[in-house]
């Protein structure tokens, strides 16, 4: 039968067990919870990787985009002077580059690129890579320092076929 003194002794079994129970639940939750992020962090990675091309054509698309408008707004009179961009403006220009890249994306697709590449730095370089090889093929200051090489070649029409040119100095004889 069941006296007091046995209920107290079962009583304080049973605070033990519901502790150990419940202490046991709150591990294997936790454990759930760390296999669960590791599987959604899993996940992304794969599927970074998988659907690495579109993220790139992504990426291609607002660096062209943001490319066209510093180059139309900053460097075209540049290009079409046939002259190289200072130093320093090439500096701001590719820094405002970065930042226009980053504006056209937004914070959601900003996060996702820089998961990509591991850290800001590594995207800034690649963001700033990609405008130096623009900058260096840039087709319109190619051909405006073409047209000028050109330019400086043509004899003009008055020196084609008429007299050969003399230089007359007084006192010689001419």
């Amino acid at each position: 039968m069941l006296t007091p003194d046995v209920i107290e002794k079962l009583w304080s079994l049973f605070f033990l067990l519901f502790i150990g129970m419940g202490l046991s639940l709150i591990s294997v939750l936790g454990v759930l919870i760390v296999a669960l992020f590791k599987h959604f962090n899993y996940k992304r990675e794969r599927s970074i990787i998988v659907e690495f091309a579109d993220y790139s054509a992504v990426l291609t698309f607002f660096m062209e985009k943001a490319y066209d408008i510093i180059h139309k707004d900053k460097i075209l009179i540049y290009s079409l002077e046939a002259t190289k961009l200072p130093d320093k403006e090439f500096g701001i220009y590719s820094k405002e580059f970065v930042r226009l890249v980053i504006k056209l994306m937004g914070p959601r697709l900003t996060s996702h690129f820089l998961y990509l590449f591991g850290d800001l730095d590594a995207f800034t370089f690649y963001l700033i890579e990609y405008f130096n090889s623009r900058y260096e093929g840039d087709e319109i200051r190619k051909a405006s320092l073409d047209n000028l090489m050109e330019s400086d070649l043509e004899v003009p029409e008055e020196l084609k076929g008429g007299q050969p040119i003399t230089t007359n100095i007084p006192g010689q004889p001419g």
